[in-house]
């Protein structure tokens, strides 16, 4: 571990419970990380700890990094336009198919959040957006496996209030 990596150090119950090394141009896509190591200029090793609470899993926490790595390297290398947002379907396409009920793909939104990733936390709010947007209360319902806390008269009038919705 140099100067030039970051140490993402994934915590449970107040143990280490696994550590990500990761270049430090890819760290700092995460605002929390770079003020983090702004603050601690000089400090070596650089190990940012992320409590189990905030991200859940390795799986998670890789797929952010592979997030910001590709991202860092594509401002680095002036990668085109194009290609990034094309990267970018392809990372939110294959986040959303992960599971079928998206635990992995709310966690990374979750992820994305806790540590302001803004360009990540957009992409993944998109595409969650467009995945939802034509499947009815009950479907989304039952995707997230909640329950319908509202009435039949109070569900009819929401209905009438939002009609433009079910068109």
């Amino acid at each position: 571990m140099g100067a030039n990596t970051v140490t993402f150090r994934l915590f449970r119950d107040e143990e280490v419970y696994e550590d990500f090394e990761v270049e430090k141009m890819a760290a700092i896509e995460s605002v929390v990380v770079k003020t983090f190591i702004d603050r601690h200029t000089g400090m070596e090793p650089l190990r940012i700890p992320i409590p189990y609470d905030n991200i859940k899993s390795r799986k998670v926490l890789e797929m952010v990094l592979d997030y910001c790595k590709f991202h860092a390297h594509a401002k680095s290398n002036s990668i085109p336009v194009v290609d990034v947002k094309v990267w970018d379907n392809e990372f939110a396409g294959k986040a959303l198919a992960t599971d079928k009920n998206q635990a992995t793909f709310c966690q990374i939104l979750l992820a994305a959040n806790f540590l302001k990733i803004e360009d990540l936390f957009r992409l993944v709010c998109k595409a969650a957006a467009e995945f939802l947007k034509h499947k009815s209360a009950e479907e989304v319902r039952q995707m997230f496996k909640t329950e319908n806390d509202f009435s039949e008269q109070e569900e009819e009038a929401i209905k009438q209030d939002t009609k433009w919705t079910y068109a």
